[in-house]
């Protein structure tokens, strides 16, 4: 479970138990937050209300709030090393790359065991274009948890970087067993395949993505451009004119892989 949202539940325990098993409502976070800031305002030297606070802002995609609150709960009581995490995160979702890895490089170092951390700051090595500390990242998220679906997919990226396009397709068929909904775990396998000329094996994959998102742009222009490699140029002219009213894809703190060249070594 994300770090920030296994947080805010602990939270909410405060206010209904029953809700620590699922996922919160909007209703429930801004009710969280509203008692947030009456507990702050009454105890403005507790770290740790600053933290929770941080992480409902985190989850309102409120970067900007979620930092300052990070800041504040260190600034109180640096071994608040969940706050290190949490400010990690939304630095990286707000484009400070660097500040989030050096974030995540705290927690990492108290935390050395921690398989989702190792993955996030891989994810961010990788938006950064640092593909050899994401590869020693994403492998050590891996190691620590071989059933680290992110990781697995996210490492498959890196070597699929680097035409190591057997091995990808290996980290990506891991993540798909290891969690069948993971959607783009299926576009980058299927982009594997088509990397590599396997075109009806990476129709079959991404079809199984789509069916998983049948409106998820990129995986429909993927089909478009496996469908024109296996000669079915009329079929991939409608699908991309399909994709192409549809929004942006948002996958936020997953990789994708770039289709560059179906050149590569084969390992």
């Amino acid at each position: 479970m994300n770090r920030v949202l296994q947080g805010l539940l602990i939270a909410m325990v405060l206010i209904a138990p029953a809700c620590a098993d699922t996922t919160p409502t909007r209703e429930q976070v801004e009710a969280t937050l509203a008692r947030l800031d009456r507990t702050i305002a009454e105890t403005p030297k507790s770290a740790q209300h600053y933290v929770e606070r941080g992480d409902v802002y985190y989850l309102l995609n409120d970067f900007h709030r979620a930092v300052a609150d990070y800041g504040t709960a260190l600034t109180l009581d640096d071994a608040q090393d969940q706050a290190y995490f949490g400010r990690g995160m939304a630095y990286g979702r707000m484009g400070l790359i660097d500040e989030g890895i050096a974030d995540l490089g705290v927690y990492i170092a108290r935390h050395p065991k921690d398989s989702v951390a190792y993955t996030k700051r891989g994810v961010r090595n990788l938006w950064r274009g640092n593909w050899q500390a994401a590869e020693r990242d994403l492998t050590r998220a891996v190691e620590l948890d071989p059933n680290n679906a992110e990781a697995h997919d996210d490492l498959g990226v890196v070597h699929a970087k680097h035409g190591r396009l057997r091995t990808a397709a290996q980290h990506f068929s891991s993540a798909i067993k290891l969690d069948p909904g993971y959607q783009k775990a299926y576009h980058n396998l299927a982009i594997c395949f088509h990397m590599g000329g396997r075109n009806d094996a990476a129709l079959e994959i991404v079809d199984a993505g789509l069916s998983l998102d049948q409106d998820n742009r990129s995986s429909l222009q993927l089909k478009g451009a496996i469908l024109q490699a296996l000669g079915r140029s009329e079929e991939a002219r409608k699908i991309a004119e399909h994709a192409e009213f549809l929004p942006e894809d948002n996958w936020s703190e997953r990789a994708a892989v770039g289709i560059q060249s179906k050149q590569g070594e084969q390992k």
